[in-house]
């Protein structure tokens, strides 16, 4: 009898482990699908910030996904910035829908203007996010549409919010013909992020952070650990940097902020008073638009 329950509870107990790793790793895959398929914002409506209306342009990126943006020429200089929302956002839904009055404060400013909608996100092509590491070709992609047009390199600067900041600076670090790059509000190292907001954004345990990012892994071919764009920043030298930050970003703390700073010496640094996730321009936009605009006009040729 000892050895038929003994035999019987090392059953009971493989099959409870047995499910509850198949549990786990289900969880986890559920959890990987969901969190890494974008949500879908766009507004058309937020077209009216601009006084003339933006060409409507579409072009290919390396690997052939097809990403839509709104043009606007400039007849006083050829200086071109290219804007990047975050993760979940788009071209009309980032800095909490002000994105494209932003634009319009910078096209007044004499810029042209090219917003993007990242892959997967607004009117682009379907996508699941990889945190920068393929987000780049996008803005990358972006460029080269510009020279199609006769800008020249050196001529263009980005600006990339979130994930848009961690995309702007993976691009600028691999194509030299980015003049310039402002980071607002960008991370680091994609982990220690993930870390920190994990049962906030998806109400699972930390214990599940691990397999989701594995399965998301899997399901994007990229290996998401590896977005760390500190261990990218210092490639981008000479060229000008300007990070921008909210002392009291609940989503990405500052510190992430002071780790790319330290990994880029020369570049230049504004902390703002900002406590939400991202939003210093649209606690002072006058002082945002102003900043911005000062640093694109000396960077650029």
């Amino acid at each position: 009898m000892p050895n038929t329950f003994k035999h019987n509870f090392v059953k009971i107990a493989i099959g409870i482990s047995v499910s509850c790793l198949t549990a786990y790793l289900g969880i986890s895959a559920v959890a990987a699908n969901f969190l890494s398929t974008p949500k879908r914002i766009f507004n058309p409506q937020a077209i009216a910030a601009f006084n003339n209306r933006p060409q409507e342009i579409h072009f290919l990126t390396s690997d052939g996904v097809e990403i839509a943006g709104w043009f606007l020429t400039s007849k006083v200089s050829k200086k071109t910035i290219i804007l990047v929302h975050g993760m979940n956002s788009s071209r009309t839904a980032e800095f909490d829908g002000h994105f494209s009055e932003f634009g319009a404060s910078l096209s007044q400013q004499g810029f042209t203007i090219l917003m993007i909608d990242l892959r997967g996100h607004g009117q682009s092509s379907d996508a699941r996010f990889t945190f920068g590491l393929s987000e780049r070709r996008d803005v990358i992609g972006a460029v080269n549409w510009l020279k199609s047009k006769g800008y020249k390199p050196q001529e263009i600067g980005v600006l990339g919010v979130s994930m848009g900041a961690a995309t702007a600076l993976g691009a600028t670090a691999d194509d030299p013909d980015i003049g310039a790059l402002v980071i607002d509000s960008g991370y680091a190292q994609v982990y220690p992020v993930m870390q920190h907001n994990w049962h906030n954004v998806s109400g699972l345990p930390d214990i599940f952070l691990p397999s989701t990012m594995m399965f998301g892994s899997w399901l994007t071919g990229y290996d998401l650990n590896t977005s760390k764009p500190v261990n990218e920043i210092g490639r981008i030298s000479p060229r000008p940097i300007l990070i921008i930050h909210g002392v009291s970003d609940p989503f990405i703390p500052v510190s992430q902020a002071y780790e790319l700073k330290n990994a880029a010496h020369s570049s230049e640094y504004w902390e703002t008073s900002a406590a939400k996730h991202p939003e210093s321009y649209n606690i002072n936009p006058k002082a945002y638009v102003q900043k911005v605009a000062t640093f694109f006009r000396q960077s650029l040729e």
